[in-house]
């Protein structure tokens, strides 16, 4: 494997990112750069994403955009959107409400789209299809 040298600033910088997704330095490196296509083993500790598991209260959400899918989840007391799977990493953290999420999320998979704004009750799905609409507290 190839070895890179980073500033000090640049490593701390890697080191926090891996250390909220939960990942290696090397999968940290490779989801920045769009190149992850392994799946953490299950039986390694050391690789499970501990930022990507369900918590209580929450569900499980997805989002197709353009062909690419987002995956994360709602916290129904809050209302809070935790993107851990995505794209691109900027998106791999957690947002205000599904609507954030969702104005981010085309922001970065559609850059030349001029408005955004896309309504996150709408945007993503539960496991089963469902829009997360039905979760949504008035």
């Amino acid at each position: 494997m190839p070895t890179v040298e980073f500033s000090d600033a640049a490593y701390e910088k890697l080191a926090f990112a891996a250390k909220i997704a939960g990942v290696s330095l090397t999968e940290a490196v490779d989801r920045v750069f769009g190149t992850s296509n392994q799946a953490p083993a299950p039986d390694n500790p050391q690789h499970e994403p501990s930022a990507s598991k369900q918590r209580q209260d929450e569900i499980k959400v997805t989002a197709t955009y353009l062909g690419r899918r987002v995956t994360g989840y709602l916290d129904l007391d809050s209302e809070r959107l935790r993107i851990t799977e995505a794209p691109h990493s900027d998106l791999i953290r957690t947002f205000k409400s599904p609507s954030q999420a969702a104005v981010e999320t085309v922001r970065h998979l559609n850059p030349g789209r001029k408005r955004p704004e896309t309504n996150g009750w709408r945007f993503f799905c539960t496991e089963d299809g469902q829009l997360i609409e039905r979760y949504r507290r008035r």
